[in-house]
């Protein structure tokens, strides 16, 4: 027989092992979280931060203040903006109106208020009345038989007289709206050797209202008119002589925003 066409190779030395290649799987940890926690963390300091400097300011502002700030929260458009500084480090004029020009239906209330609180002045709340008009906020210091603002028959104020002014000028000092203040009279007939009828006396009585508001710190320049009306404006129509007839009314005049609205 023929050998074998092909010979097998022949194996030399041992035989190799097959390789075993061995992988470890490497752990993986979750990275960081990144920076959101420390955004939404920044945000609530300042948060907190915010709400103490409110209740900060709050605690240690004056009833003007925060009745100024609640009116301006229901009606925005009063206030000709807000407090604030100037790049010149002077104070913004216009943005004072918080503080400075409270609105006339605040300024009642602060009125209102104060009044109740003159432990000094018994019943003056039966004496003074305060009503908002079409013009503004009018004050009207009213006599009663009991109790009268000015000497018997002449236009000499009585202290009872400029402790209500005094009052009356803390409350509206720093309001800008101009001033009209008016003298009246009853019908009774007058004439005496100052002044020869109701109109003088009227007259009278009210230029010595703008002269002593003037003296506790009114500006002359926010006083727009002066005038009396004898018994031709009668608070009491159908009792020309009643005492109430005699009163010295001080119209707080509406700016012209107010006026426009």
């Amino acid at each position: 027989m023929a050998g074998k066409s092909a010979k097998e190779p022949q194996q030399h030395g041992k035989e190799e092992k097959p390789r075993v290649i061995i992988k470890k799987a490497k752990a993986h940890h979750g990275g960081h979280h990144g920076g959101a926690w420390k955004v939404a963390y920044a945000d609530f300091v300042t948060a907190m931060m915010a709400l103490f400097i409110v209740l900060w300011i709050l605690g240690a502002s004056d009833k003007k203040f925060k009745a100024g700030i609640a009116h301006y929260f229901r009606e925005p458009g009063v206030f000709s903006g807000s407090i604030g500084v100037i790049p010149d480090g002077g104070q913004d004029k216009l943005g004072a109106g918080i503080i400075q020009s409270p609105s006339l239906e605040v300024l009642r209330s602060q009125i209102r208020e104060g009044l109740a609180g003159l432990k000094d002045l018994i019943n003056i709340q039966d004496l003074v009345s305060i009503k908002m008009t079409d013009e503004g906020l009018l004050i009207e210091i009213i006599d009663k038989e009991k109790q009268a603002f000015f000497e018997l028959s002449s236009a000499t104020v009585k202290p009872i007289m400029r402790k209500v002014l005094a009052f009356i000028v803390k409350e509206i000092k720093d309001n800008p709206n101009k001033l009209v203040i008016s003298g009246h009279t009853d019908a009774r007939p007058f004439h005496n050797e100052s002044y020869y009828s109701n109109w003088d006396l009227s007259t009278t009585r009210a230029l010595n209202t703008r002269r002593t508001l003037e003296e506790l710190g009114i500006p002359s320049e926010r006083v727009e008119r002066v005038v009396g009306y004898a018994d031709r404006q009668l608070r009491v129509a159908d009792d020309p002589l009643n005492s109430e007839n005699r009163r010295i009314s001080i119209l707080i005049k509406k700016l012209e925003r107010e006026e426009k609205k």
